[in-house]
């Protein structure tokens, strides 16, 4: 395994890990006391739980396809979780939803492993 590799592979996971944390945390506490009473809560659990299931499959695919310098994994993690990040940044962070510096955490380290990727597949043979 490349360097780019091992280095795209562990941002992945680590993008995912901190996705999960923040889902699963989320949505423990919102459960803790009862079931969500109006629209904003429920929307807020779904939210979560999109957090844990996208850090799940950044996980996923970085393990099983990232680590072996897959096209496919490359392309799945690249759209996918930039296209997240996008929208997180548009909808939470611009608008002042979230601080800045925890906003911009989990873009930042997708961008440093969508470059890392990146520069694994240009420099090393890739796998389907």
């Amino acid at each position: 395994m490349s360097r780019w590799t091992a280095a795209a592979t562990a941002l992945y996971v680590l993008w995912g890990v901190l996705h999960l944390g923040l889902g699963v945390t989320m949505m423990a506490d919102g459960l803790s006391a009862e079931s969500p009473r109006g629209e904003a809560q429920a929307e807020a659990l779904m939210f979560f739980l999109c957090a844990t299931l996208l850090g799940a499959q950044a996980i996923a695919v970085a393990l099983t396809m990232n680590r072996l310098n897959s096209r496919r994994g490359h392309w799945l993690n690249l759209l996918t979780l930039g296209t997240v990040d996008a929208a997180f940044l548009m909808v939470m962070v611009l608008p002042g939803h979230v601080d800045v510096i925890g906003g911009l955490s989990g873009p930042a380290i997708w961008l440093l492993a969508a470059t890392a990727s990146t520069l694994a597949l240009r420099r090393a043979p890739a796998t389907a």
